[in-house]
């Protein structure tokens, strides 16, 4: 089953403002509730960087919750147009494509954050996964309000 979850926000910051905070891995789970980012290669910027996102704890080295491997796929920073950055989501527990597309604004900046993704399981999980997507959405709106206090903080 695929999933499609779009979310957007205006935000009072430039666009280079939104993606530098964007693309920083580590900074992630002041904005991302419970959720703690590393980077699990050698490279921190550009294509290819492989990240390690897990929502939940950790019990020694087994991760408890949500744990979402993706590589970035691609990235193109704000510049005299829009920014975009694309990652490949490897599972375990969904497979699929984000996108983050910093686009220029009268105000700042418009982030349009866009997931599709499949989730294995059949019929159960999919109807379990079509009522728990508006709970979704306004997880990932309530996670752009605290980027947007971020990246909106005078500096």
């Amino acid at each position: 089953m695929s999933v499609r979850l779009e979310v957007a926000r205006e935000l009072r910051a430039s666009p280079e403002r939104v993606w530098d905070e964007l693309v920083d891995w580590h900074g992630q789970d002041r904005w991302i509730p419970l959720t703690h980012v590393r980077v699990v290669g050698g490279r921190s910027t550009g294509l290819g960087v492989r990240v390690s996102a897990l929502s939940g704890f950790r019990v020694g080295r087994v991760p408890v919750g949500l744990l979402d491997r993706f590589v970035v796929t691609g990235w193109t920073p704000p510049g005299a147009g829009p920014g975009e950055l694309s990652v490949l989501h490897l599972g375990p527990y969904f497979t699929g494509e984000g996108s983050f597309k910093v686009l220029p604004d009268p105000v700042g900046a418009r982030l349009v954050c866009t997931e599709l993704f499949s989730v294995p399981g059949g019929a159960p999980v999919e109807l379990l996964l079509r009522l728990a997507l508006p709970v979704m959405r306004r997880g990932f709106a309530a996670s752009l309000d605290d980027f947007a206090a971020i990246v909106e903080r005078p500096a």
